[in-house]
């Protein structure tokens, strides 16, 4: 099977989803991860990556591509909305045109917070035809 996982948060940040997309991997599955770039939990975007621009990089055999956002900072309500709004934006203007000429079975969103990382998988959804 053919999965696309959207999530605001992916290796080397510490979340399930890591051990999840390689669980996916070992069952034979193939994996793409579309997410942003590495923020939490310091606030700002991790040394090995660049604020701006797609970078693209593995995870084992996962593919995983990155677009920019605002990294989250001091975490206040404000850094945090503008973190949430930056994932969304980027998402909705880029995802498209990265898995433009691919096709998935599955859509996946992994969103332990925020829920709005929902919006553009939602948004591939529709494009993209999947479940």
């Amino acid at each position: 099977m053919r999965i696309l996982v959207v999530t605001q948060y992916f290796w080397p940040e510490s979340f399930i989803i890591n051990q999840l997309s390689q669980t996916l991997i070992a069952q034979g599955h193939q994996v793409v991860v579309l997410t942003g770039k590495p923020n939490y939990p310091e606030g700002e975007i991790y040394s090995n990556y660049k604020q701006t621009g797609i970078q693209r990089d593995w995870l084992d055999d996962v593919e995983v591509i990155r677009v920019p956002l605002r990294p989250r900072k001091s975490g206040s309500a404000k850094n945090l909305f503008l973190n949430y709004i930056s994932f969304i934006w980027s998402g909705l203007l880029r995802f498209p045109f990265l898995v433009k000429n691919r096709e998935f079975d599955v859509i996946f969103v992994f969103a332990p917070s925020p829920i709005t990382s929902v919006i553009p998988a939602i948004f591939l959804k529709i494009i993209k035809r999947s479940i």
